[in-house]
């Protein structure tokens, strides 16, 4: 059962205790681009990312799923994935390849990372220009406004290394080759040993990135870390002792 191992997952992380404080301030979603391509649908491909947002010093460890609060993320089309070097978690893209295109707006899961050498900021806290080039990084389809293009802004922070994703029992087999349109688990999760920041001092950390032409839907629970090191699960729904609900963690269908 997911309660056993998920306490030994925690034992690793840090030192169990009370919730003592409000520690994630949102999860929120951000269009990072919109493709020229069409979908399946005939609609846009459209590059998400979901973003959680923490108080100062808090560290970000673990998006998981159990028997009490399941994990899914869905679309109503199906996830794209990159024909060729398409990762599950972003880091284990290579440092280059998160630069070229299309591997840049493949769909993965991460925590923080966008592949071996670069972490990711958002697009509006991203004062260090464009390291992708144009073309064949086009301007954000169906658009005029170009402060939007990543060829102005990219969401890339060169790092010397990055954290591993650790998967508990977890296999998101939609992201990768196989087509698919919905990821779920019961008993799974991914993680960074010791958990991460973000890398600004708004401290807001990546947990996936998805492309789909359709509408994304999610319900998530997270763990993170206070500054004492205590770990706080966020749960999107029925807290049991310790647990906070984040209304946040669910979005588009779950949300209704």
């Amino acid at each position: 059962m997911l309660g056993r191992w998920l306490s030994l997952l925690v034992a690793l992380f840090v030192a169990t205790g009370a919730v003592v404080a409000q520690g994630v301030d949102s999860v929120w979603v951000e269009v990072y681009h919109v493709w020229d391509t069409l979908g399946s649908n005939g609609k846009p491909l459209v590059t998400y990312r979901i973003w959680v947002d923490m108080a100062p010093g808090y560290l970000m460890q673990v998006v998981y799923g159990d028997n009490a609060h399941d994990l899914e993320i869905s679309t109503t089309t199906e996830f794209y994935n990159v024909p060729d070097g398409s990762v599950k978690y972003a880091d284990q893209l290579g440092a280059k390849d998160v630069l070229t295109y299309p591997l840049a707006l493949d769909s993965w899961f991460t925590i923080g990372a966008v592949s071996k050498k670069y972490m990711a900021v958002p697009l509006h806290l991203d004062k260090n220009g464009s390291l992708l080039k144009c073309p064949p990084f086009p301007k954000p389809a169906g658009r005029t406004e170009k402060k939007r293009s990543l060829c102005r802004r990219d969401g890339l922070l060169a790092a010397d290394s990055v954290k591993a994703v650790v998967n508990w029992r977890f296999e998101p087999g939609y992201l990768g080759e196989i087509r698919g349109s919905v990821i779920h688990t019961m008993d799974g999760a991914w993680a960074v040993l010791g958990g991460t920041p973000g890398v600004t001092e708004q401290n807001q950390i990546l947990i996936a990135q998805i492309t789909t032409s359709g509408e994304l839907s999610y319900k998530l629970n997270i763990q993170v870390a206070t500054t004492d090191r205590v770990a706080i699960k966020y749960v999107y729904a029925r807290p049991s002792e310790n647990e906070v609900v984040l209304p946040g963690l669910l979005y588009g269908k779950y949300r209704n």
